[in-house]
Formats: C-alpha cells, sequence, structure tokens
C-alpha cells in the first residue's frame, strides 16, 4: 500500500501543479464559497483568500472550472490499483498534507 500511497500523492501533486499556470482570483475564491456549505463556507471566509491558495479542494475546484478533469487526469497517471485506492476512498491526496500545496 505504500507503493500506492505514493503514486497517488505525486499524481496529485501533478494535478495541482497545472493551476500554476493561470492566476487565482477572488472571483474564483467567493465561486467556490459559493458552493461549500454553511459550516464549511465560514470557517474557509476566516482563513481568507492567501491562505487558501493552498487548499487542494480550492485548487481543484479552479482546475475543475477551467476545464482541468481531476478524475480523468488520476485516470491518465495512476495505475489500476492506484485508482481504484483513490476512488473508492473519497478521491483522496495521498499524503499531501492539508494547505501543502505551493503555488
Amino acid at each position: 500500500m505504500p507503493d500506492l500511497l505514493a503514486e497517488i500523492t505525486q499524481a496529485a501533486k501533478a494535478y495541482y501543479k497545472q493551476a500554476a499556470t493561470f492566476p487565482l482570483t477572488a472571483t474564483d475564491f467567493y465561486d467556490w464559497l459559493d458552493a461549500l456549505p454553511p459550516t464549511h463556507r465560514t470557517n474557509v471566509l476566516a482563513r481568507g483568500f492567501a491562505a487558501s491558495q493552498a487548499e487542494p479542494e480550492f485548487l481543484r475546484f479552479c482546475l475543475e472550472w477551467r476545464g482541468y478533469n481531476c478524475r480523468e487526469f488520476m485516470a491518465s497517471q495512476l495505475s489500476v490499483a492506484a485508482f481504484d485506492l483513490w476512488t473508492s476512498n473519497g478521491e483522496f491526496n495521498g499524503d499531501l498534507p492539508p494547505h501543502g500545496i505551493s503555488r
């Protein structure tokens, strides 16, 4: 399983790295906030836009909005076993820490 986790982590890093090719805007942030449940929205607002730019959930929202489909990307990058593990566990980011994406 550690090899599968490493594979998922590397693929997730590669997916989120694509967000470095475009600016993240306040409009992206507020569109994402509108899509969040109220409790989560409050927590995100408290952290603010700058901190959210390292948040995988926000980056995935921005990438998906721009046509970078995460499931398709991960399917193309992962072995069948790793993809099955990824999808059966909520499409997690491997060993990436929360707020662990640098831009």
